[in-house]
């Protein structure tokens, strides 16, 4: 392990084995959930080790613990595409609450600039930790960032359901509605991975994942997938204890033509996040995404009754997604970017 000091800090790499600096770098982000957000569960310590110790497929990953005086202060995390996206590499910045406005902010990004461009990298994307949806709140994050020259590449909405509030009536119009348009098509549902018949399906949609959704301006190539990296992905996932459960219409054809999943944590589990929904483009027009959705909510309720609180996050312009998810029940909580800084 290397130690290199960084503006008075003490700057070591997070060694996935090393037990106590990833148990350090889980305090760290417990902390600074605590402090911005809230009214979000704590961290999951299964899947932050997962982060270190099983990273998805196709991106290289490091991590740093910065110490001022052998007291954690900050971290920063770079990661690096290998199968797509070679000229991007994307960062995390975490700074201590009670170590705010010493400049770590500015060293740690400072470091994640000399080692993106060290690989070859010209661009920086990270999200910005989400703040409230008053426009005239406080956004630290962001005067960081642009601070830094970064600029708000894609502008995000993170909206909350209460599933207790859930109206059975509204799903069930919901359905309705949808199976209205349904002829032709069969849902399958799983719990976990990706059973194998589907795999080479769900790679071409999750591909899809990273050219249909709107990126705005965010500067982000396709990714290639197979059915090889969903299944090293879906064994991330279990290694990080996620529960996943998906729901997705197959065509008459045996083509499974749409998903969409929601995830939960080992901890936590009265809450979880409705993650990926995709609609192949020639089977759009069907209803699919409403369905799926609708279905997929009452599945994930029936196997963890005491699921609450679902999140997810669309772009803002992403107005059709938006709206079934409001259709739903989902409502504005929290506002995000991504944040681009060209190198």
């Amino acid at each position: 392990m290397v130690t290199v000091s960084l503006s008075g800090l003490s700057l070591a790499p997070i060694e996935p084995s090393d037990d106590e600096a990833v148990r350090q770098w889980y305090e760290l982000r417990c902390s600074v959930v605590g402090a911005d957000q809230p009214d979000d569960p704590p961290p999951c310590w299964v899947y932050e080790r997962g982060r270190f110790r099983h990273s998805w497929s196709g991106v290289d990953k490091t991590g740093w613990l910065a110490r001022d005086a052998g007291t954690v202060a900050g971290g920063c995390v770079l990661r690096l595409p290998t199968l797509d996206n070679l000229h991007n590499a994307e960062g995390e910045i975490l700074v201590a609450p009670e170590h705010r406005r010493r400049g770590i902010g500015r060293a740690l990004l400072a470091h994640l600039r000399v080692e993106a461009t060290r690989q070859g990298r010209i661009r920086l994307v990270g999200s910005e930790v989400d703040h409230p949806l008053d426009p005239a709140a406080p956004d630290p994050a962001g005067r960081f960032a642009t601070a830094c020259a970064a600029v708000p590449a894609l502008v995000e909405t993170r909206r909350r359901l209460e599933v207790d509030s859930v109206d059975p009536a509204v799903l069930a119009r919901l359905d309705a509605q949808a199976r209205a348009k349904f002829q032709g098509y069969s849902l399958v549902q799983w719990v976990g991975a990706t059973p194998q018949r589907w795999l080479d399906d769900a790679a071409y949609l999750t591909g899809r994942m990273s050219t249909d959704a709107p990126l705005d301006d965010l500067q982000w190539d396709p990714e290639v997938y197979d059915a090889a990296r969903i299944q090293a992905d879906d064994a991330s996932s279990l290694a990080r204890g996620l529960h996943m459960v998906t729901t997705a219409a197959v065509h008459s054809t045996g083509q499974l033509v749409a998903f969409t999943k929601i995830v939960g944590f080992a901890t936590s589990s009265w809450f979880a996040g409705q993650w990926n929904t995709i609609v192949a483009p020639e089977h759009r027009g069907h209803r699919l995404g409403t369905l799926i959705k609708v279905a997929n909510l009452r599945y994930a309720v029936a196997q963890r009754p005491e699921l609450r609180v679902i999140d997810t996050c669309n772009a803002d312009s992403n107005l059709h997604m938006i709206a079934i998810n409001e259709a739903m029940g989902f409502r504005p909580h929290r506002r995000m970017a991504e944040w681009q800084l060209d190198l």
